[in-house]
């Protein structure tokens, strides 16, 4: 039963003991892309075979965090002398925050926020630096659409090193349901030493996670998800805790916060999470949502459906049904 994996992923329980359901722990671990977290929460615990895969493991995820340290200093130079302080978004601020979340995880591009005024000097400035539009979003329409309506540029490509970076200037798209206040979440984010580069703060961190899994992303890779709201929130003191609603609330993210306080307390039986999410008052996750998760994380023969559920929710989620049809129906038509 996959749900009881969660636990042995990050080190709340041992593995399996059953070698076929070790076996099969292990290919569920890498087919949701956790297995440098699985091998960080196991350090020295284990023996033989799975001994080298874990450490297999740690070698790959140490070289993406080399690659994220030396990207995020090259960025910084690139932007040096123009006041413009990026903060690191996602999986790019676990690894140089030194977070539980950061431990041994893979990073293939690298997500920064600035404010919106100064998007197109950063764009410049990157583009100066090596930095072009990546094949795949290069054609007039992606170009456009994104700079009208998305949060972000159009993703950027290194032209030698081939790194990718996402430049936000906010952290939903202009015409998604939900808009939290990322100003303020920006004015609390904290430097991060000898980097030139900032990162949000810890409620933040946890706050931002629960957008773009629950209000954003169609949930692609549920495992390392779920695996991170569950190290975000434990890294949390107690006052961040037992302040977190009242966070989310002031920037307008209660409903995917208390969707990521369920996720937790269902799959990591996390007591403090239950008390933050009784602190809410009383609600009902949606249906579609809640089936959805369970699906996925039970890798039942309705996985299909509920991607696909969760895919047609997203979009929803982010743009009006009318504009929706309009962009499909170009993408779907368009030659450039």
């Amino acid at each position: 039963m996959k749900p009881a994996y969660f636990k042995s992923a990050v080190g709340l329980q041992p593995f399996p003991t059953d070698l076929r359901e070790l076996n099969a722990f292990v290919r569920w671990a890498a087919r949701g892309h956790i297995m440098g977290q699985v091998a960080a929460a196991h350090e020295g615990e284990v023996s033989g075979k799975l001994k080298d895969i874990l450490e297999n493991a740690r070698i790959r995820s140490a070289h993406d965090r080399r690659m994220l340290e030396f990207e995020a200093g090259r960025i910084r130079r690139a932007l040096l002398g123009s006041g413009i302080d990026p903060i690191v978004l996602k999986g790019s601020a676990y690894v140089t925050k030194g977070l539980k979340a950061g431990r041994g995880r893979r990073v293939s591009d690298i997500d920064i926020l600035v404010p919106e005024v100064y998007i197109n000097k950063v764009e410049e400035l990157l583009t100066v630096a090596g930095w072009q539009a990546e094949l795949t979003t290069a054609s007039n329409y992606d170009q456009q659409y994104y700079r009208k309506w998305m949060h972000e540029l159009p993703p950027m490509r290194h032209g030698r090193r081939r790194t990718l970076v996402d430049v936000h200037h906010r952290l939903l798209p202009r015409t998604a349901r939900l808009q939290p206040d990322h100003l303020v979440m920006a004015d609390a984010a904290e430097p991060l030493k000898d980097m030139g580069v900032k990162a949000f703060a810890p409620r933040d961190l946890f706050i931002h996670a629960a957008i773009h899994i629950f209000a954003d992303g169609a949930l692609e890779t549920p495992a390392r998800s779920l695996i991170e709201l569950y190290y975000l929130f434990d890294d949390l003191s107690a006052d961040e805790r037992r302040s977190l609603v009242h966070r989310a609330a002031e920037v307008d993210a209660i409903k995917p916060v208390r969707a990521a306080l369920w996720a937790v307390s269902r799959y990591f039986d996390d007591a403090h999470a239950k008390v933050a999410l009784r602190s809410i008052g009383p609600w009902r996750m949606g249906f579609v949502l809640r089936a959805c998760v369970k699906t996925l994380v039970a890798e039942n023969g309705f996985v299909p459906i509920a991607k696909l559920a969760l895919y047609i929710r997203s979009h929803y989620m982010r743009m009006p049904l009318g504009l929706l049809f309009i962009h499909l129906f170009k993408k779907a038509t368009r030659r450039n």
